[in-house]
């Protein structure tokens, strides 16, 4: 059991994981039953390169 702000109550509550959680990723408010997720997210970020910035200027002109 740990303390958290609830967003429902609007208060500091009590929350704990659920009996069928193994991991603990799952907490519920024990005031207003809303549960909360803490399972880390892992976020990539993929960046798209401009137009012909991965051919060579070589090749570019051998095509045209």
């Amino acid at each position: 059991m740990r303390e958290m702000h609830c967003a429902t109550c609007q208060a500091e509550m009590p929350f704990e994981s659920l009996p069928y959680d193994e991991d603990g990723d799952e907490l519920v408010c024990t005031g207003c039953g809303t549960a909360v997720v803490t399972a880390p997210i892992t976020v990539r970020l993929l960046m798209r390169q401009p137009a012909g910035a991965g051919i060579a200027p070589q090749q570019r002109r051998a095509a045209a």
